[in-house]
């Protein structure tokens, strides 16, 4: 018996996650952001303090649980796995349990591969995945304008961790997702809260996160083989 593709759930969890990684400044050929200083004592920490902190990061690995509500199901599906990101615009997701899969995009290419087989997808003519990337790209490029243009944002923030809650404002996001929060603590994403308009939620939770990763030309080609293809879980 084959082991079912992924939902639609998981494929906007993973692309709206994607989004928020690589959506840095070089995606745009801007240069990198220069990290704003900590908040003095007393002060609170503002969204765009936050923003700068999120722009300096040489790349990213880390272990995730993600735990899909689906109005259709009785009990949600969890899953396992590490994900990695290497600034300005390559992202992996591997899931290990209950089954393995790998979830690449490299650019504009995407690639998905799981035990039953593999496919890929141009990003750039794909309509609702090229608008998901593009609307987040205000968060990771400190470019607060374009994100208030493009969501509803609020923000609060307790010393360190902080939380950012986004509506979409425009199609053809407003209509598939109708809210993400994220949650961190300085410059790490803790958690990851996906509603869709349907009602099916994803939550995201992420360990062991190891930030300003630096990876060497074998793991790179590990992660992202230049062929384009999905490596195989």
């Amino acid at each position: 018996m084959t082991r079912p593709r992924p939902g639609r759930s998981g494929v906007l969890a993973a692309l709206v996650l994607a989004s928020v990684l690589v959506a840095g400044p070089a995606a745009r050929g801007g240069a990198p952001a220069v990290a704003a200083p900590a908040p003095a004592p007393g002060e609170g920490l503002s969204l765009e303090t936050l923003m700068h902190h999120f722009a300096t990061t040489s790349g990213v690995r880390a272990e995730f649980r993600e735990v899909k509500e689906i109005a259709l199901l009785d009990a949600p599906l969890v899953s396992d796995g590490v994900l990695y990101f290497v600034p300005p615009r390559r992202f992996a997701r591997f899931t290990t349990r209950p089954g393995a899969s790998s979830f690449v995009i490299d650019g504009d290419h995407l690639a998905f591969r799981d035990e039953t087989g593999g496919d890929t997808v141009d990003l750039s003519s794909n309509r609702v995945a090229r608008a998901i990337v593009d609307n987040m790209i205000g968060l990771w490029s400190g470019d607060l304008a374009a994100l208030r243009q493009n969501y509803e944002v609020g923000f609060a923030a307790d010393g360190s961790r902080w939380k950012i809650r986004l509506r979409p404002l425009h199609a053809p996001v407003d209509k598939l997702i109708a809210h993400i929060v994220l949650e961190g603590d300085g410059a790490q994403l803790s958690r990851m809260e996906l509603l869709e308009k349907g009602g099916d939620r994803t939550i995201t939770t992420f360990h062991d996160t190891q930030v300003d990763r630096r990876f060497t030309p074998a793991e790179l080609a590990r992660i992202f083989p230049k062929d384009g293809v999905a490596p195989r879980p």
